[in-house]
């Protein structure tokens, strides 16, 4: 869920997924939970009849209804497709109810109304066909496997904005990036680098950061057309880099936000780590 998802690809699959419904109906006003089956009815104002189908939810009417009403027939569809977005999700066929903000709101207000019907009260925590929903921090609905899901994701996102507890991926990916910024710098540099990540266990190019040493080189790359190497091929290249990267951090160009200022210290402790190191070897 937490891999960016394609939207409409998703989607799509979704609704090409029989949705994995509950063995029989069952309504607990005490537990706040209801369990849906293949052919469930659910008749709402207006004369309109939902019908929970694996394929979605069918909207029929009675002799009762009024043909003319179109507001009425929007009303059950919705209701009808927000009950059909909400099962899939239960049921684990779809990974969220909605994916926009509008969509969401729409979806809710669905599932409010037709929930009512049953006589679930979305105000507090729900179950549906054995999934238990929130009301999350934006108001929407959310399962509890999707919250469990997001913590999760937080956790390993924090995790990755280090070097001790980087996931694999992570891991490669900070090995690419510093074989491309000391690819020409001595052996001893590049044991000394390495010897700072582990020590330090600092990320030095977290995702959603842009760091020091990325902004210096692209800056020298557009000043010299075409040259970012900012360690250059000796260890004297490589302390002057260092201290150039110390100098900008301590001197930002721009106001440095409350959200990345965690990492500029992170990034200062790590080059200072790294200049000892280097500093020992002159």
């Amino acid at each position: 869920m937490f891999d960016e998802m394609r939207p409409v690809e998703d989607l799509v699959t979704a609704l090409k997924t029989p949705i994995n419904l509950a063995e029989s109906t069952s309504i607990s006003r005490t537990s706040n939970s209801v369990s849906l089956a293949a052919g469930t009815q659910i008749r709402i104002n207006d004369g309109y009849v939902l019908t929970v189908k694996p394929q979605g939810v069918e909207v029929s009417h009675t002799e009762g209804y009024n043909p003319y009403d179109q507001r009425a027939y929007l009303k059950a569809q919705q209701m009808a497709d927000s009950l059909a977005a909400l099962l899939r999700n239960a049921g684990g066929t779809r990974d969220r109810i909605a994916n926009t903000g509008e969509e969401h709101q729409w979806v809710t207000q669905g599932i409010t109304d037709v929930l009512s019907y049953l006589g679930i009260d979305t105000n507090k925590d729900f179950y549906v066909n054995g999934m238990k929903y929130s009301t999350n921090s934006k108001g929407y609905f959310e399962s509890a496997a999707a919250a469990e899901a997001q913590e999760a994701y937080e956790r390993q996102k924090a995790a990755n904005r280090t070097y001790e507890f980087a996931d694999e991926k992570t891991r490669k990916q900070i090995a690419h990036m510093s074989d491309y910024y000391l690819s020409t710098a001595p052996k001893e540099v590049k044991a000394a680098w390495q010897a700072a990540l582990e020590e330090t266990g600092i990320n030095p190019f977290p995702n959603g950061y842009h760091s020091v040493l990325q902004q210096l080189a692209m800056e020298q790359d557009f000043m010299t057309g075409g040259n970012d190497n900012i360690f250059g091929n000796t260890l004297e290249s490589s302390m002057d880099a260092v201290d150039r990267i110390l100098d900008r951090i301590a001197n930002p160009p721009g106001e440095v936000t409350e959200e990345k200022s965690a990492f500029v210290e992170q990034e200062k402790e790590f080059y200072q780590a790294l200049k000892e190191k280097l500093e020992l070897l002159s």
